[in-house]
């Protein structure tokens, strides 16, 4: 696998890579030493946790597959290096369908966790799709688009919806940096009511909120920050609502950023 000759990739990251369907596409991953070492510290959490070799095949599998892969481990990472503990991964929810995993902070009760990693290629139109504008880059040169990204995000509320219990406390996670435009880019003046709005029909009552989580790159600290900017559901059924001592801890993170 061609890297960086100046990235050094950790022992998981490798075992990661090797012979990794996605190779060919994305030869130069991770491209960065930060990037690198970022990684390695999520895959080392998944081996300590006892689920690094239930993530491996999918963190091999397609580059889909891979992402979405890495962005549920970066949640749980996120989760359990701010005091939460995860008491269950895969747990059962409405019909057995299966969520990523459950956490709980002390003397509350357990929070099932869906999380969803929507993708820039879902914010093509149609006109695009045909001539498989997916299978270009990211950003290439010279392209401008209109792009909505909270409507994203209420889009991955309506296929969670079927997911959550009617009598578990749930929160959805909807990881944005995969988007064209991160919904943590906009003003949260803007994002706020929106999806506040959105939450407000019975159709998400039991949703008990919505955690946007990104990460981003800082130059200067030569550092990566995980930012989330999290929605209580006032509207939610009293049994699904997030306990308020979590409610009230990810709302005043709203103000700051989380650094790894």
């Amino acid at each position: 696998m061609a890297v960086y000759p100046e990235i050094k990739l950790g022992p998981l990251t490798q075992t990661m890579c090797k012979n990794a369907s996605w190779c060919h596409l994305d030869p130069f991953f991770p491209s960065n030493h930060v990037l690198a070492d970022e990684i390695e510290r999520v895959l080392s959490f998944l081996e300590n946790k006892g689920q690094f070799d239930r993530y491996l095949p999918v963190l091999r599998g397609k580059l889909t597959q891979r992402d979405g892969a890495i962005a549920e481990a970066r949640v749980a990472f996120f989760f359990n290096r701010n005091g939460f503990s995860i008491i269950s991964w895969e747990p059962p929810g409405e019909k057995n369908r299966l969520g990523e995993f459950e956490i709980i902070w002390p003397n509350t009760k357990p929070i099932f966790v869906e999380v969803k990693g929507p993708r820039w290629e879902g914010e093509l139109n149609d006109e695009e799709l045909h001539r498989a504008r997916c299978k270009e880059q990211k950003y290439p040169n010279g392209e401008t688009r209109f792009v909505q990204p909270v409507e994203r995000v209420i889009f991955e509320a309506e296929k969670a919806i079927p997911k959550f219990l009617p009598d578990k406390s749930n929160l959805l996670v909807v990881v944005g940096y995969l988007l064209f435009v991160p919904p943590s880019d906009l003003p949260k003046k803007i994002i706020m009511p929106q999806l506040i709005s959105a939450l407000s029909d019975e159709r998400f009552s039991r949703i008990g909120g919505i955690m946007i989580f990104d990460i981003q790159y800082n130059n200067k600290s030569e550092s990566i920050e995980y930012q989330t900017i999290f929605i209580n559901n006032p509207k939610a059924l009293p049994v699904c609502t997030i306990p308020l001592t979590v409610a009230q801890g990810l709302l005043s993170a709203n103000k700051k950023a989380f650094w790894r």
